[in-house]
């Protein structure tokens, strides 16, 4: 195939909609996810750790409760800052429901 100016907009806008359609899906049960950390180390994210033994299910953060959820579906970015406001990972990483040590989330 002969690389056009067609043709790569067309390459363009398939790649676009696929990054996008990439982010705006769930995380399946089985896969973990992996953020970069602020170069403290990356997170992971193991939906299988947070769901053992039905202990949490994906609803308990990103239903919405009061009409808010822990985790709207969309992509987050936190600073050093967001770790003493209590909210989103905080919500449970206090150190009295889940542990609050950095290395039980940065690796």
């Amino acid at each position: 195939m002969k690389l056009t100016t067609a043709n790569l907009c067309l390459l363009l806008a398939v790649a676009a909609f696929e990054l996008i359609s990439f982010s705006a899906t769930a995380t399946p049960i089985e896969e973990d996810r992996q953020y970069g950390g602020g170069g403290k180390g990356a997170v992971i994210f193991s939906s299988e750790t947070h769901a053992r033994n039905g202990f949490y299910t994906c609803g308990d953060c990103h239903s919405p409760i009061d009409g808010e959820a822990i985790f709207e579906p969309k992509r987050y970015s936190f600073t050093l800052q967001d770790h003493n406001k209590k909210e989103f990972c905080w919500s449970c990483h206090d150190g009295k429901t889940a542990d609050r040590d950095c290395k039980t989330c940065h690796y």
